[in-house]
């Protein structure tokens, strides 16, 4: 057969994609991107706004499998291919992919996790997706501290051979101590990720940025937080706490609800939070000003 995979809109090699091609490519199959005369189509889409996307209407007679987050919450792959190790030959790969855990136990209502995956669970070792030829690892838990012990397997797991993590969900800051701070210290991540997306959280990130510099962590430039800013009426209280972590010497990130359209002041609030040089140079609240004469 001949498999063709769509990736509509990752940022970063679709893992779903991934182990698709690995299921496929084992069976025999001729597996590819947009592949002439397919037998069968996977189509991935991780945001719903894309979801309007679609197929060129002369493969209408081709059957399509339609996945991923921004099409369906519900949509998952079957077990035997969800457990699969990716193929990680079907993009220019640099590291290895994986979730060592799904689902969070928080109810953050701007988040889909508690909806598509439930509460938390240990899915999988890292040395089942890790491939030997990579010294890095991606790890796409949602929540890896909700089982400290857990995370220390994984992370010890990673430092006894010298795989550098990059955790692209952040760590809860809630739950960080000072053991796990210095595992993750010694990881060697060149960004470490964390939260602020309620100023009731402002005393706890207050005491964890101290643990942070206290074991190690440059501030400045190897810790961010993300700023979630869920509509722009949340405005202010985002400027705040990015003030807030600029203040204790660190970078704030903000998140917009890519749902919504971004007015005037969000763009200037992205773009000042982003670009460091702006961040680390000019106060928001005069930078705002010149975005606006």
């Amino acid at each position: 057969m001949r498999i063709s995979l769509i990736d509509v809109d990752s940022k970063i090699p679709n893992l779903a994609l991934m182990k698709l091609s690995a299921y496929h490519k084992k069976k025999g199959d001729k597996v590819g991107f947009n592949l002439s005369h397919p037998d069968k189509i996977y189509s991935s889409i991780v945001f719903k706004k894309n979801k309007c996307k679609s197929l060129n209407k002369t493969l209408i007679y081709v059957p399509i499998v339609y996945g991923g987050s921004g099409y369906d919450l519900n949509s998952a792959l079957p077990k035997h291919i969800e457990f699969i190790k990716p193929d990680y030959d079907l993009y220019p790969s640099r590291y290895s992919q994986g979730f060592t855990t799904r689902g969070c136990n928080r109810d953050c209502y701007f988040c889909i996790v508690p909806k598509k995956e439930g509460s938390f669970k240990v899915r999988q070792h890292p040395k089942e997706f890790h491939d030997p030829r990579f010294k890095e690892i991606m790890i796409m838990d949602n929540n890896i501290l909700f089982s400290r012990g857990w995370a220390e397997i994984v992370l010890k797991w990673c430092i006894e051979r010298n795989i550098k993590v990059n955790m692209t969900q952040g760590y809860d800051i809630r739950l960080l101590d000072n053991k796990i701070a210095d595992l993750i210290l010694q990881c060697r991540s060149n960004i470490v990720k964390f939260a602020f997306d309620d100023t009731k959280l402002e005393p706890i990130i207050r005491e964890k940025v101290q643990m942070l510099k206290d074991v190690g962590f440059n501030l400045k430039n190897n810790v961010a937080f993300y700023c979630y800013c869920n509509n722009d009426t949340m405005h202010d209280d985002t400027v705040y706490r990015c003030n807030v972590l600029k203040s204790l010497g660190t970078n704030a990130d903000v998140m917009w609800n890519c749902d919504l359209p971004k007015t005037q002041r969000i763009k200037a609030l992205l773009k000042w939070s982003w670009r460091k040089p702006l961040f680390w140079s000019i106060p928001y609240e005069k930078y705002s000003k010149l975005c606006h004469t």
